[in-house]
C-alpha cells in the first residue's frame, strides 16, 4: 500500500511541468513606453503599455489631436501569428470616455526575448455648441517593443 501511495505522489508530481506559471516579461516600446507582459507556452497575454496616437477630424475641420492611449487588449495572442481583437474600453485621447478599441498585435520569439508590432485604432464623436452635427475623429497609433 505503501509503494502505491508512493507511485500515485511520484505521477502527481510528473504531470505538473515546473514552468506550469506565465512568465512575465517586461521592456519597453519603441517611443519609451514600459512594456508589461506574460508568456506561457507559444501565447502571450495581459500586454500593458501605451502607444502614440494621432486623431483626425473628418466632418470638415480637419483638427488634429496627438496623445498616448493605453494598450491593454482582452485575450491571448499566438507567437508568430498576427491577431486582432477589440474591446469597448475607456480611451485617454477622447477624454476617458469609452471607445471601441480595435487592437492588432503581432509577436514573437527572439532569443530570450518577445518582440512585436502593436497597432491600436478608435473613433469617437465630439459635441460642438456651433454646429448641428458632432464632429468625428479617426485615430490611429502604433509602435513596436523589445521584453525581457
Amino acid at each position: 500500500m505503501k509503494k502505491l501511495v508512493t507511485l500515485a505522489l511520484a505521477a502527481s508530481l510528473v504531470a505538473v511541468p515546473a514552468g506550469a506559471d506565465a512568465a512575465k516579461y517586461k521592456g519597453k516600446t519603441k517611443g519609451g513606453s514600459t512594456i508589461t507582459l506574460k508568456a506561457k507556452g507559444n501565447k502571450v497575454s495581459k500586454i500593458r503599455t501605451a502607444v502614440p496616437i494621432v486623431c483626425v477630424e473628418t466632418t470638415g475641420t480637419g483638427q488634429t489631436r496627438a496623445g498616448t492611449e493605453l494598450f491593454q487588449p482582452p485575450g491571448s495572442f499566438k507567437l508568430g501569428k498576427k491577431a486582432k481583437r477589440k474591446a469597448l474600453q475607456p480611451a485617454a485621447i477622447n477624454s476617458g470616455n469609452k471607445a471601441t478599441k480595435n487592437y492588432t498585435v503581432s509577436v514573437r520569439r527572439s532569443g530570450g526575448k518577445i518582440k512585436g508590432k502593436l497597432k491600436v485604432n478608435l473613433s469617437f464623436l465630439r459635441l460642438s455648441l456651433f454646429k448641428s452635427l458632432p464632429d468625428t475623429y479617426i485615430c490611429s497609433g502604433s509602435t513596436t517593443f523589445s521584453a525581457k
